[in-house]
């Protein structure tokens, strides 16, 4: 085919208008469902700590009659605690870019503001997951949160060469675990430490897991079928079925729940979480506030800041399967 001589097109033409569409297209999602699972509780200080204790397992209670009585010691509760951490996010607009007449949006820093608190939230949820010890802090370091999986030491799977964290009561601290060796997900560690954690007298309700352990799941009892119609005469569609959400286990009905955040780091991704809801809170102690900076030049400046900790009640109550392929069969 040939244009048609002379004609004149919109290569050459001069002050045709732009089609710019009048909305701001953004995919990246603002979930954050480990937050939204456990809850929130206020806490009134940098340095939150509660106590745990436990039940002496049952023995062969059996006395003679008219018994001398002996009495043992009596068992103390056990003080742990965590570190509050401060995160934020600053936002500097020109006076012109604010004032300017934009395409999908009236204010660049509603905008902006609106942008940067849903990747706070996030970076929140990847500080509770993350594996990562407390830090106490001080004038020239932050203070940092222990994270949930760090805490976790009764009921766990690791990989050769791995070990536990935990609340540390020399330091005060909560430690870092050692990474493991890592290794394919299987049906049975998980199982193993469901158990581990009902005979400690825990109730998981959820397992949340990254994506590709999402999948992993769905393949552990041959999950993926063909529903064929019973009724053979039927012309109805088949569909195929490749995935769940649930787990009817020995140890009760649980929920597996993929968490897009812990697909964004290896170290995330290889943690297969079994956990209590009632047994852990972010803890508030000064919730996502937006504060006006000082004016310097031309611009208008906003900070985004919260202050907040991870509670977790008592670890024995929740468990961890660790050092699994959690992005990639092979990372």
């Amino acid at each position: 085919m040939v244009q048609l001589t002379g004609a004149f097109d919109t290569y050459t033409a001069i002050g045709n208008r732009e089609q710019l569409a009048d909305a701001i297209y953004m995919i990246t999602p603002e979930e954050t469902p480990f937050m939204t699972l456990v809850g929130r509780e206020p806490i009134e200080g940098t340095h939150p700590e509660w106590q745990t204790d436990k039940l002496a397992p049952p023995s062969l209670n059996a006395q003679i009659e008219g018994d001398t009585w002996t009495f043992g010691a009596t068992l103390p509760t056990t003080r742990v605690g965590n570190y509050s951490q401060i995160s934020d996010k600053k936002i500097t607009i020109t006076r012109t870019q604010e004032k300017v007449i934009k395409a999908g949006r009236k204010s660049e820093m509603k905008r902006e503001l609106k942008k940067q608190g849903a990747i706070l939230k996030k970076d929140m949820e990847y500080s509770c997951l993350l594996p990562k010890a407390s830090v106490a802090g001080n004038s020239s370091t932050a203070r940092q949160l222990g994270s949930f999986p760090a805490w976790l030491t009764t009921n766990v799977s690791r990989g050769a060469t791995g070990a536990n964290g935990g609340f540390s009561s020399s330091s005060g601290l909560v430690t870092l675990p050692t990474p493991g060796t890592k290794r394919a997900w299987t049906n049975t560690m998980m199982d193993d430490v469901l158990q581990s954690v009902y005979a400690n007298g825990g109730n998981v309700t959820t397992v949340m897991v990254s994506p590709y352990c999402k999948r992993q799941f769905s393949s552990f009892s041959g999950i993926a079928q063909l529903r064929a119609n019973q009724n053979n005469q039927s012309h109805e569609q088949l569909a195929i079925f490749a995935g769940a959400d649930t787990y009817v286990s020995d140890w009760g009905v649980l929920a597996i729940v993929p968490n897009r955040v812990m697909a964004t780091d290896a170290n995330i991704a290889g943690q297969i979480l079994c956990i209590d809801p009632t047994m852990a809170n972010v803890g508030i102690f000064d919730d996502i506030t937006m504060y006006e900076a000082a004016k310097q030049g031309d611009a208008e400046r906003r900070v985004l800041v919260v202050e907040y900790s991870l509670v977790c009640r008592n670890e024995a109550a929740h468990g961890v399967v660790a050092d699994v392929f959690g992005l990639t069969a092979s990372t």
